[in-house]
């Protein structure tokens, strides 16, 4: 008897199912999760397409350079949407190749090599591909309706889209291979997850360093030619986000289609599938053998680093000490943790570079200079709440569910369930307090606001530091995750959005909470106008407020996640 004639959509469809059954299995807090999640997904969607479309449009608008400007800007997102992609494509295709759980099962199926391959490439396709849905698509409709397009852009996207696509995929499965086989197994993973980082933090600097903003300023550039000339300086010939821009841009300005471009963009998709596939044939065996070793922990087993912690952790209660010693190993062994200092770095030092970039010096010569960095300074501690509750949905929020298995030891440990959220509490809230501080201060001075407005901002930096801590490991211990395989997956569920809004909310809250005490430090700044006792009695009352507000966000969640965390199961 022949075997049964297995494709593509054969080894996909298990992957559909399993979503359809997640939905089919989830209970009624689950499933209201899930539709905030969706919910709040299509608002940011539609957000960010009417935000593109004004900014489009604003551009497009501009005489004789509105065009060229619209164009750039183009570029500029492609190659930066081209790059998030290759990213995630490497971490992808290492999971998907190398360290899914279906690929004992696959691996023994009566399938073709090449059909395996594809069908894997198609997979990391699929897992990565949300990310131009999220934020290409909007982009595109964008530009259609600025530039009022011809029904041949749009028939233009069919073939742009997917070549654009496959690129990534193959190119982060011929990586993976790569690495797996030239690295020792054990250092595979740190390899990739590295790299991968570094990409990130690559492409981060790479476009602050261009500095678009400065496309929008002539005045910057030493003469109208200098300016042109920026403006039509081209990315490298031989990228596909040129060869994908160039051929959008030729359609949307109902021009002919660039054929040298739509060759290279088309035709090197499918070339890519054949090279990738050539390349990672001979080395897949190896590369799947090597990837199933364990890695080694010479940091966590060296002797002189735990006599480190010990005396740091000396301190510690007896009941608590062991839990921290355990999360920094862990920590310092695992290289998607502890890599994302590399992230982390770079994130605050474009986050300075751009506030150092910001266009005061348009009110140079106004008595308004003060106050207007002055209100900047202000808003800049809202980024600095929505930076720390990125930091806590990627590491604390999913402190808990990153036990897995393990998670039925701690049940039996001689502690209570609030005592071990506090031991993953409190040491997450240094990181989030040094973070904090620095954009804080330092972005205040680069603003050379006033000392009191510093004060307030530090101060305030630290009350949002602990509100946001307790928040993400009461959350995280209300939603926990313990067969997700990395943090990531944790804090990109719908839980971890749903962590995200809370912490925004609260953001927001001392915000608004603020605005009146830093009103009266411009006011007197400005004008040297004395603050009277009423007004300094309603400054206090809103700073006391603003104290019990992120009190109460500290304390109150892991109290209410510990009353039912000991009765969860894995």
């Amino acid at each position: 008897m022949s075997a049964p004639r297995i494709g593509i959509p054969y080894l996909v469809k298990p992957r559909i199912l399993g979503v359809l059954n997640q939905w089919r299995r989830a209970d009624r807090g689950e499933r209201i999760a899930y539709g905030l999640f969706g919910t709040l997904g299509v608002g940011f969607w539609i957000g960010l397409l009417a935000g593109l479309a004004f900014l489009v449009v604003s551009f497009h608008q501009v005489e004789v350079f509105g065009p060229l400007i619209a164009g750039k800007l183009l570029e500029l997102m492609l190659v930066a949407l081209f790059a998030m992609l290759c990213f995630s494509n490497i971490v992808t295709a290492l999971s998907t190749f190398y360290l899914s759980e279906d690929l004992e099962l696959l691996l023994g199926l009566p399938i073709s090599r090449p059909l395996f391959h594809y069908g894997r490439i198609v997979d990391a396709l699929g897992q990565s591909s949300w990310m131009m849905a999220f934020f290409g698509l909007p982009l595109f409709l964008a530009y259609g309706y600025a530039f009022d397009a011809p029904a041949l852009y749009y028939v233009s996207l069919l073939a742009v889209v997917p070549a654009f696509l496959v690129l990534p995929a193959c190119f982060g499965a011929l990586v993976a291979t790569v690495l797996v086989n030239v690295f020792p197994a054990r250092r595979t993973r740190e390899a990739l997850g590295v790299m991968g980082v570094l990409l990130v933090v690559a492409v981060f600097f790479l476009l602050r360093v261009m500095k678009p903003e400065r496309l929008v300023n002539a005045q910057d550039f030493e003469s109208l030619a200098a300016y042109v000339a920026e403006l039509q300086a081209p990315i490298p010939s031989f990228f596909p986000a040129r060869w994908a821009a160039d051929v959008l841009l030729a359609a949307l300005r109902d021009r002919p289609v660039p054929l040298d471009e739509a060759g290279l963009l088309i035709v090197g998709a499918f070339a890519a599938l054949a090279v990738t596939r050539w390349i990672v044939a001979p080395l897949y065996p190896a590369g799947w053998t090597k990837a199933q070793e364990a890695r080694a922990a010479r940091l966590a087993k060296s002797g002189w680093f735990d006599r480190l912690l010990g005396v740091v952790l000396r301190p510690a209660p007896t009941d608590i000490a062991p839990i921290i010693e355990k999360d920094v190993k862990v920590f310092v062994r695992d290289p998607s943790q502890w890599s994302q200092i590399f992230l982390l770095v770079a994130l605050v030092g474009i986050y300075l570079f751009s506030v150092q970039a910001l266009p005061v010096e348009v009110v140079r010569n106004s008595r308004y200079m003060s106050v207007f960095k002055s209100g900047l300074t202000f808003l800049n501690l809202g980024m600095t709440g929505f930076v720390m509750a990125g930091l806590a949905a990627r590491f604390q929020f999913s402190a808990v569910s990153t036990e897995g298995r393990a998670f039925w030891m701690l049940r039996t440990a001689p502690i209570t369930a609030e005592r071990y959220l506090w031991a993953k509490a409190v040491p997450a809230l240094l990181p989030m307090v040094v973070v904090g501080e620095i954009l804080v201060l330092a972005s205040g001075m680069l603003l050379d606001s006033p000392p009191a407005l510093l004060a307030l901002g530090a101060f305030n930096a630290l009350l949002l530091a602990a509100g946001i801590t307790g928040i993400a490991v009461g959350m995280g211990a209300s939603f926990p995750n313990f067969k997700a395989d990395n943090a990531a997956k944790v804090a990109g569920g719908p839980a971890g959005i749903l962590f995200m809004v809370f912490a925004l909310l609260l953001v927001g809250g001392v915000l608004l909470l603020e605005a009146f005490p830093v009103w009266l430090i411009i006011r007197y700044d400005f004008s040297q106008q004395a603050v009277t006792p009423v007004e300094s009695g309603l400054a206090g009352l809103a700073i006391a407020l603003a104290v019990i507000l992120c009190g109460y966000a500290t304390v109150a969640p892991i109290r209410r996640a510990a009353e039912g965390l000991w009765s969860r199961n894995l």
